[in-house]
């Protein structure tokens, strides 16, 4: 078991984390970092750690006891200024992501654990993508794929993301809604839940209040519900946005179908900001990340939390380790 871990945007706080968390005493994580080793040399002069650095040129070059790097040698800390956004920033995140794409699709490594990357950073580049996301969807040619946060062993996946909240409720339909019921239902099977507990959340104020407040839930919330329990799948609601999250945490459910991009994550990050874990689901491929941005304010400051990389590299385990056991 090997994962690719890409570096991120360099000019943020991905290259610290990476060191932090490779360099703790419990990392037990086989990972090959895809990313510039003149950056994370940089990064460890920052935070004052010498780790032992390794340049593979092939993935089998892995080697214990060591920061596994793959350097693509992009980019130097010279042609870069720390916490700001800039379009080499944005060029160069964006094609260590194409490399642990490239090696995951030739079963290299087992999955992908990715750093944060900045969207400014990527237009500026000429990228024309809102997020890691939908650049793993086109590259795996996924058109089923959603959003999940996890975070203290629930799963909240989002029927709508990076768009404005007015097209957000227009894309609000019960196929969309299904197809999340049933990619969360999958992906809490793949973290170890052998029957989800799921739970839909409304869209408007006290899921609509019968209709008071909006008729989504009517017409096109409830029917997915309705066709999905009719399936098997153990889900309910829907349930008022604005409670549902706490019921969730409290044991009710295992998992969460969030309409909102804000609805679920306001919720998730105000309870704990430091160890979710964003998931790709519908993959061909696993793919985990850290749940928070690139954080340009802490920058070579040495203070990011490392915790967020920690769990995802957990949670990347814990999928491959379920995905082989099916096999």
């Amino acid at each position: 078991m090997i994962f690719a871990l890409t570096l991120g945007d360099p000019a943020g706080i991905g290259p610290e984390i990476t060191i932090k968390a490779l360099s703790s005493a419990e990392n037990s994580y086989p990972v090959v970092v895809i990313g510039d080793l003149a950056v994370l040399q940089n990064a460890a002069r920052i935070l004052k750690i010498d780790p032992v650095f390794h340049a593979v040129s092939d993935i089998e070059d892995y080697r214990e006891s060591a920061i596994n790097v793959l350097d693509l040698k992009i980019l130097s800390p010279q042609q870069y200024k720390l916490g700001a956004a800039q379009p080499l920033c944005g060029k160069a995140s964006y094609l260590y992501i194409q490399k642990a794409i490239d090696l995951a699709i030739d079963k290299q490594v087992d999955g992908v654990i990715t750093n944060p990357i900045n969207k400014e950073s990527l237009r500026m580049a000429g990228i024309n993508f809102p997020g890691h996301t939908e650049i793993f969807a086109q590259r795996t040619n996924s058109s089923d794929y959603s959003m999940l946060f996890l975070l203290r062993n629930v799963g909240v996946a989002h029927v709508t993301t990076h768009c404005s909240l007015r097209e957000a409720i227009g894309l609000i339909s019960k196929q969309r809604v299904l197809k999340n019921i049933h990619l969360l239902n999958r992906a809490m099977k793949g973290l170890g839940v052998s029957v989800p507990r799921i739970a839909v959340a409304g869209l408007n104020p006290h899921a609509g209040e019968n209709g008071l407040f909006g008729d989504e839930e009517i017409i096109q919330i409830s029917p997915a519900i309705q066709q999905a329990s009719k399936e098997g799948i153990v889900v309910s609601g829907p349930y008022p946005p604005d409670t549902v999250f706490m019921r969730a945490f409290r044991g009710e459910f295992d998992g969460i179908v969030s309409m909102l991009h804000d609805h679920g994550f306001v919720a998730l990050k105000s309870m704990d900001f430091e160890h979710g874990v964003n998931i790709t689901i519908g993959l061909p491929i696993i793919r985990t990340s850290v749940g928070h941005g690139t954080a340009y304010d802490l920058a070579g400051k040495g203070l990011a939390s490392e915790e967020s990389l920690k769990a995802a590299l957990r949670a990347a385990s814990l999928l491959c380790k379920n995905r082989r056991e099916k096999q």
